[in-house]
């Protein structure tokens, strides 16, 4: 169970591609594949590779050690039995809860339109009838005569329309020249405008061969014209390049004005010369008839050429997924729409395990074409996502814009009424309400797997790079059999080639390390890390920022009240600091900003939880301690730009600091370092807001007991509970801000480990029970 933000792990935290922002970009011609597409070494699919096991850190490595109120009962339970058991609907930043209720359904087609041809021969054939009255049959001769005429119409018709459209492209290349020569001069305009017509020659020469390839040729057969066509492409230049514009704002505009007026004939992109000068490059669009491969689909379905001005750049709507990552679905939502993921942005990711709710925006992109995913021949429940909701806005989403999460969960398994009441389940919701939960990082931030992030963390920190590389291919606990075996033939025998070819493409850090001591050496291990995504590397350095956080929020509230702040405590009033936000400073191709320049209103992407909050701390002292409360305190997340609590707190922190040996400041002084951490702010103890709790009784122990918005949609609503029912489950409610993570509060409420392993067991018990 996660806090509606994004999910880390060691092994797979990168597979999601950018954190959250955008929703990542797709791994393309990526690993375990050749550049055919086909992948050429074992089946990821196969047994061996499926059999691992999840699991978590323990709790007390990272720091979870206690309860705000151990003084208060709490009781076991199982969480995400079913994963319709938690739903999730993100609070957006204007506070209202987001919910689908608004699903357009699509219709396709009956019949596709006729060709002029059909047309015409249905509409002589019924003027024949009608002459004939029946009495007769239409000779032969007359039906392939008829026949002849439709095609000979057929090709008329095609041929006006190629003509329109050649004379439409050659305008286009001249307004082209003139936009081309007010920057570039006129030498580089005629240049370009020579190169796009001997394209188009080229192009009508290839239309004109695949119209003919079913056809007899009464000179020469369609291999023969094939060849000569080949001949004639190899002699003209499929590729033309700019001179060097020295300003990325004039780059973005030439690519601009090429989109504008080219976009059928060319496709241009950003790359370097052989001096290592970004230049823009200009290749045809067409090869053979189709669209190449390998050309940057960020402007797709002619967006900025054809978009109506009156029209607000952003597409928002709401997705509304089951089971499902959040980055799998906008795979899948990038191919309905003909656009590339990185069009798409949002807040934050969803768990996968559950039903979330929550707002998305795609730059230009089409209602229409968004709402053709939920066809109207299947029913709602069938779907494993829906849209809805669609509205055009001026402004899109980024990492961290919202205000939280509003959470619906059943926890099932509830022990017997004798172990504990229905009163004392009452009295512990509502005591976890009014006082609230220690806000500590959860397991997901440390990774699901044996070993944890944040020791990755701790190696970059201290720059044991020879030890980040062991920590990331050694075996672990938890690995699927090949996996396992894979790791450990690494270490016996060092084969780069047979590791790389037996990783799956999911395991992103491994594999761009593996490549990394291929190409640079096999104890090369800086510059092999370098390799991994930068996003994934810094999440493993926040990580370690968590941890140290945690380990001194439990000694915070060991060595001093849990009910009030203690001088020398820093202070932000909660009502002042509602989540932890910073600029994302991960790194964007040259290329790709100018293509995102075109966009406006682009804003710096967030994230969450790790970050330096708009609010300064003040320092308790004996004259404004009245002031404030236990939940206006805040503890450093470390970094060399922050200020750390002025009692017995500080000295903490230095003594994990130097045991690890870690200096952020050496960050700050280091002017190559990429590691960009400050460090942040937290509040030690945050409450649920909105709380809402029914326990539910049933007679079946699998039974839905919490209402979906398509159950809503539907008319329907969450099932009642039954009097004196077998099974007994918790209906939980309740909000938290975007930085808090579920798992802890609930932690709080029920004082049972968060542990995946517990989780385990009581499912395997739940399961038993229901098999009965």
């Amino acid at each position: 169970m996660g806090r509606g933000s994004t999910r880390y792990s060691s092994s797979r935290g990168g597979s999601s591609g950018r954190r959250g922002g955008r929703g990542g970009r797709g791994s393309g011609r990526g690993s375990g594949r050749n550049g055919s597409g086909r992948h050429d070494g074992p089946d990821f699919r196969a047994p061996g590779y499926n059999d691992g096991i999840a699991c978590s850190v323990k709790e007390s490595l990272v720091g979870i050690q206690y309860f705000l109120m151990p003084q208060v009962d709490g009781f076991h339970g199982a969480i995400k039995q079913r994963y319709s058991d938690f739903i999730v609907h993100e609070v957006a930043v204007d506070g209202q809860v987001v919910k689908l209720t608004d699903v357009k359904r699509f219709r396709a087609a009956a019949t596709k339109p006729q060709k002029v041809s059909e047309i015409f021969k249905h509409r002589v054939f019924a003027l024949l009838n009608d002459a004939a009255n029946d009495k007769m049959d239409i000779p032969v001769l007359v039906h392939t005569l008829v026949g002849k005429l439709a095609a000979q119409l057929l090709g008329l018709f095609n041929r006006n329309k190629r003509a329109r459209v050649l004379k439409q492209e050659k305008d286009d290349i001249e307004k082209l020249k003139e936009a081309v020569a007010r920057v570039c001069g006129d030498e580089t305009a005629g240049k370009l405008r020579d190169f796009m017509l001997k394209l188009v020659d080229v192009q009508m020469k290839e239309e004109e061969v695949k119209r003919l390839a079913n056809m007899e040729s009464k000179h020469k057969s369609r291999e023969e014209k094939m060849d000569v066509l080949v001949t004639e492409m190899h002699e003209t230049e499929t590729t033309f390049f700019f001179p060097p514009i020295e300003a990325k704002e004039t780059r973005a505009a030439m690519h601009q004005v090429l989109r504008k007026f080219g976009r059928d004939i060319v496709v241009s992109d950003t790359t370097t010369n052989g001096d290592g000068v970004s230049v823009i490059r200009v290749r045809r669009v067409m090869i053979g008839g189709k669209k190449r491969k390998d050309m940057d689909q960020r402007g797709g379905n002619d967006a900025r050429g054809s978009w109506p001005k009156n029209r607000p750049d952003y597409l928002q709507f709401v997705l509304y997924k089951r089971n499902l990552e959040t980055n799998s679905v906008m795979m899948q939502l990038a191919k309905a729409m003909n656009t590339n993921v990185s069009s798409f942005t949002y807040a934050g990711t969803k768990d996968k395990r559950g039903i979330t709710t929550q707002l998305c925006t795609v730059y230009r992109g089409s209602k229409e074409r968004l709402e053709t995913l939920n066809r109207a021949d299947r029913e709602l429940e069938s779907f494993n996502f829906l849209v809805g909701n669609a509205t055009y806005v001026s402004q899109r989403l980024n990492l961290g814009d919202l205000r939280g999460n509003r959470f619906s969960l059943a926890i099932r398994d509830l022990p017997d009424d004798d172990t504990i009441s229905d009163e004392q389940i009452h009295k512990a919701v509502r005591s976890w309400s009014e006082h609230g939960f220690i806000n500590y990082f959860g397991l997901q931030r440390f990774g699901t797997k044996a070993i944890a992030t944040h020791e990755i963390g701790r190696a970059i920190l201290q720059r044991d790079y020879k030890r980040v590389v062991d920590l990331l291919l050694s075996p672990q606990e938890g690995d699927a059999t090949k996996i396992r075996e894979a790791r450990q033939a690494f270490q016996d025998n060092q084969d780069v080639e047979t590791a790389l070819k037996a990783l799956p493409p999911y395991l992103i850090a491994e594999r761009a390390v593996l490549q990394g001591l291929r190409t640079h050496g096999m104890t090369s291990y800086a510059t092999a890390i370098q390799g991994i995504p930068r996003h994934l590397r810094m999440m493993y350095t926040h990580s370690y920022q968590s941890y140290v956080w945690n380990l001194v929020a439990s000694e915070r509230l060991v060595q001093f009240s849990r009910n009030s702040p203690v001088v020398g405590d820093l202070v932000i009033p909660h009502d002042k600091m509602t989540e932890e936000d910073v600029v994302d400073s991960e790194g964007e191709g040259e290329d790709e900003k100018e293509d995102e320049a075109a966009q406006p209103n682009k804003k710096p992407r967030m994230s969450a939880e790790t970050s330096r909050p708009e609010a300064s701390p003040c320092v308790v002292t004996a004259e404004n301690l009245s002031q404030y409360s236990i939940y206006d305190v805040v503890l450093s997340l470390p970094g060399y730009s922050i200020t750390y609590p002025k009692n017995a707190l500080k000295q903490r922190y230095d003594e994990i600091l130097k045991a690890d040996g870690v200096d952020f400041q050496t960050l700050e002084r280091a002017t190559n370092s990429e590691y960009h951490l400050p460090g942040s702010y937290r509040h030690v103890i945050r409450k649920p807001t909105g709380v809402e709790h029914e326990i539910k009784r049933s007679n079946d122990s699998l039974m839905p007991l919490l209402a979906t918005d398509v159950d809503y949609l539907t008319g329907r609503s969450a099932p009642a509970s039954i009097p004196d029912g077998t099974y007994r489950a918790l209906c939980l409610e309740f909000q938290l801000g975007s930085s808090s993570y579920a798992t802890m509060a609930v932690r709080e409420l029920m004082k049972q480990s968060s542990n995946l392993d517990v989780q385990l067991q009581l499912k395997q018990k739940l399961d038993a029970k229901a098999s009965r």
